[in-house]
């Protein structure tokens, strides 16, 4: 025969279905949706980060190009000062006198404070072709004749520039570094094409670099100030190339487009860089910008890892709400499902399910029409049940252990005949207590206030045929003592804890102690001796071995019986003893009031 194909899947509960057939329908669109999205989001990313450098470099030229005019203010301020054009001009033998020198250094000075007024410039430096240098010099007034074998310098002049910018280092190799100089010349009054001096602005580095960290787009961005020969006058802190190599890049740049170039992707060194470069106006100087475009990549990989994470924290929820969905939808076939579960196991006493009007609701109608019949045949086997194990118990009350009965009658006689003595009114009367609380005119049920005095007249009744061997103890709360418990409950364990655990020791003495307490919503009771107690297998069996005297007679099994049948299967005694260690019988019942028990 053809063996048949079993699919696991149909072998689930139709929640898990459910569950699995809404996850398909919703993460599906949801994994299309998140690929569409980063393939979008990652190419406008690119352009937003493109688009952010450029305006970070067009503002950062800008702000340059700000402080650059204010320094250049000054410069040309001091250089068509009338004071400085004169005095730059002055004949040198003027100042074989001392105080005049003085006096024209003084009144210099005073124009060359004006860079004070900027906060960018460190100092200002005069350089003359004549005037006070020529015949002294100081650390502000210096000779021009000292640059003019300088090659920038010739380059300079020849220019025609009236500016210039460049590393401070070029001019004075020990004191020049860590500033960049912008020397402005100082033409003849009388003829703007001869030169008869320059001023000098030294501008600190960190300035220039507070300025260009204001153009890092991204961690790795580079960003450098260059002038029109090459030299870099400042970089940010991220600059990470030598001046070989940026000149090498500066090469390309060039090649590519001129100076006022935006290269989107440049290969430099097996590595794609963004490479702007913008000039700034009214100077020599150039500000680059070098993105590597692996810092664009890794922010748009930021924000792809961030959609992933979105997503992935999504799921856990569509799983959360695809469950509850899923149960919502089977919750009333669930629900038959208990029932039908609790039904089988024994317990057709369940509240009828609700039913509405659908498929779902004809077959939850028919379940409790037939709970309902089967609850009712129930209820009469019950019923019978019950009668038989009344029957029974009065025939166990009408032979309450007939020899205790003979016994005590005997001790009776005997007092009666050796003394005439009051204890045998005491005997007498806690007999008749005893029989009196056992009868108790007809009721199944009793509180166990009764069951406590029934049993404290029975062990006063063992205390004098014993010689008081017998130490019964009650810690029963007052509130607990209303409780109603079944008759003759406790008067068997008690006679067992005498005659099988206590009487069997050597000193033939012991102690019986009763408790109550309230657990759970049950009343426990727990009946502790100090006897031989019992061996294990003694033990397991004490309430499934054939009645006799050895296993306690009649009462445990009638007890346990009783109590199950009133009360059901959860209720009734267990036992835990060792040898020699004592017994305890714990009573687990219902706490009912009289009025409840009733």
């Amino acid at each position: 025969m053809k063996r048949k194909f079993r699919r696991p899947f149909a072998d689930f509960s139709i929640r898990y279905k459910l569950f699995a057939s809404y996850l398909l329908v919703i993460i599906i669109p949801l994994v299309l949706l998140l690929f569409v999205h980063l393939y979008l989001t990652e190419n406008e990313t690119e352009k937003q980060a493109l688009y952010s450098a450029r305006k970070m470099l067009e503002e950062t030229k800008s702000y340059l190009q700000y402080r650059a005019e204010t320094v250049k203010e000054v410069l040309n301020f001091i250089a068509f000062n009338d004071t400085v054009q004169t005095l730059v001009n002055e004949d040198p033998k003027r100042y074989k006198d001392v105080n005049l020198w003085g006096t024209d250094a003084n009144k210099l000075a005073r124009v060359l404070g004006q860079y004070r007024y900027n906060s960018d410039i460190k100092t200002v430096q005069l350089y003359m072709k004549q005037g006070l240098a020529s015949s002294t010099e100081s650390s502000d007034f210096l000779r021009m004749d000292n640059l003019e074998h300088s090659r920038w310098f010739n380059n300079f002049v020849t220019s025609r520039s009236v500016f210039t910018w460049m590393r401070s280092s070029s001019l004075d190799q020990e004191t020049g570094s860590g500033t960049i100089s912008v020397l402005r010349v100082i033409p003849n009054a009388h003829n703007i094409q001869k030169i008869d001096g320059i001023v000098r602005a030294q501008i600190l580095n960190s300035t220039l670099i507070s300025i260009l960290e204001h153009a890092i787009a991204t961690p790795s961005t580079s960003v450098a100030l260059y002038n029109d020969r090459g030299e870099i006058l400042g970089t940010s802190n991220t600059f990470a190339y030598s001046t070989k190599e940026f000149n090498e890049i500066l090469t390309k740049g060039s090649i590519a487009g001129g100076m006022d170039i935006w290269l989107d992707r440049l290969e430099f060194n097996g590595q794609q860089i963004l490479l702007g470069l913008q000039p700034i106006p009214g100077t020599n100087m150039s500000i680059a910008m070098i993105v590597p475009y692996s810092d664009i990549l890794k922010s748009s990989h930021i924000m792809r890892n961030r959609l992933i994470f979105i997503f992935f924290l999504i799921i856990p929820l569509t799983f959360v709400l695809s469950f509850i969905v899923a149960g919502s939808a089977t919750k009333r076939l669930r629900q038959l499902l208990r029932h039908v579960r609790k039904v089988k196991n024994g317990n057709f006493r369940i509240d009828p399910l609700p039913a509405n009007q659908d498929e779902i609701g004809e077959l939850t109608r028919n379940f409790n029409v037939m709970v309902e019949n089967v609850s009712r045949l129930m209820d009469q086997t019950y019923t019978l049940g019950r009668e038989v194990k009344n029957k029974e118990l009065k025939a166990l009350q009408a032979q309450i252990n007939p020899h205790f009965l003979y016994n005590t009658l005997d001790l009776i006689n005997v007092m009666a005949i050796e003394s005439d003595n009051e204890e045998i009114s005491k005997v007498v009367d806690r007999l008749a207590l005893f029989y009196r609380l056992s009868l108790s005119n007809g009721k199944e049920i009793v509180t166990l206030e009764s069951e406590l005095r029934h049993i404290a007249s029975y062990v006063s009744i063992q205390n004098m045929r014993f010689n008081n061997a017998i130490l019964l103890t009650l810690k029963v709360p007052p509130e607990l003592q209303s409780s109603t418990v079944p008759k003759i409950m406790l008067q068997p364990l008690i006679e067992n804890a005498i005659l099988h655990g206590i009487l069997e020791r050597d000193s033939e003495k012991g102690e019986i102690q009763v408790t109550a307490i309230e657990e759970e919503g049950d009343l426990i009771v727990e009946v502790s001796d100090d006897g031989i107690g019992m061996e294990k297998e003694v033990l397991e069996n004490v309430l499934i071995r054939p009645i006799s005297k050895q296993t306690g007679g009649f009462g445990i099994r009638n007890i346990q019986e009783r109590i199950q049948l009133n009360y059901g299967p959860q209720y009734g005694l267990s036992f835990t003893s060792l040898p020699d260690g004592g017994t305890t019988v714990r009573i687990r019942l219902p706490k009912l009031s009289i009025n409840q028990g009733n």
